[in-house]
């Protein structure tokens, strides 16, 4: 199985897939490039057997899409990026990302946004692991192929308007998150590198982040409501249900 030319959160990647669903996520992403490539993902087949046997809860095919993402996550922190476990959409032109455990709801919720916005307003981004980068002094969500147990991603770059960390709430309400509480919180929903110098420079791109892009905590219901709670107070207009419902 030969090594394929792909292009993901702008980086150049040369990448082997060999099973079913990484080929279909990654077809998105095939793009010819001339020079050498940012980010090599070519992982041993013994390797994938092991962690396949390691996780017996994991077939082969879902083991390969795992570990391609991880280790392509893991690279990505030399190129000023990482990942953020969340349901990403994008709206007026800006990404929002919705970050929380999983079982939390953050799928639920952004669902809700296509319902009541309509797909010509809301698109979602990537449902499960967007990267973010910064480029040129602005900070980017991109959809990936690894986009959890949907398939739900678009290859996009997009600037990012907006974090949410989600939590369940028979209330809805939202409010600015405490500087501690953003990075204690994207910390635990990131891959968080081993080397030393590649956590200092992770921190220092949290510290941008946090510098120029709202974060916020919000309870929410899954109710429509809810969307009007947020939609509010990150797009900073009113709200008017333009779905089908």
């Amino acid at each position: 199985m030969s090594l394929k030319k792909y292009v993901i959160a702008d980086l150049k990647v040369l990448m082997q897939c060999s099973e079913e669903h990484m080929i279909k996520q990654g077809a998105a992403y095939l793009m010819d490039f001339e020079g050498e490539p940012d980010i090599v993902i070519d992982l041993p087949a013994e390797f994938l057997h092991t962690q396949s046997e390691k996780y017996p809860q994991l077939t082969y095919d879902e083991t390969e899409y795992v570990w391609t993402g991880s280790y392509f996550y893991h690279k990505l922190v030399s190129f000023d990026g990482f990942m953020l476990h969340s349901s990403s959409i994008v709206v007026d032109g800006k990404a929002f990302l919705f970050s929380a455990p999983s079982g939390t709801g953050k799928s639920t919720h952004t669902s809700l946004w296509l319902k009541y916005l309509g797909d010509n307003n809301v698109q979602i981004l990537n449902d499960d692991k967007p990267a973010i980068r910064l480029i040129d002094d602005t900070l980017y969500a991109f959809g990936t192929p690894w986009s959890g147990k949907t398939d739900k991603n678009l290859n996009i770059k997009i600037p990012l308007g907006g974090i949410v960390i989600l939590t369940r709430s028979e209330e809805n309400y939202i409010k600015q998150a405490s500087t501690a509480e953003a990075v204690r919180q994207i910390y635990w929903q990131s891959v968080r590198p081993r080397k030393e110098e590649l956590m200092v420079q992770l921190l220092d791109l949290y510290e941008k982040l946090l510098k120029n892009v709202p974060v916020f905590e919000m309870g929410c219901n899954m109710s429509e409501d809810a969307v009007r709670v947020s939609y509010e107070a990150l797009l900073g207009k009113p709200y008017k249900n333009t779905g089908v419902n």
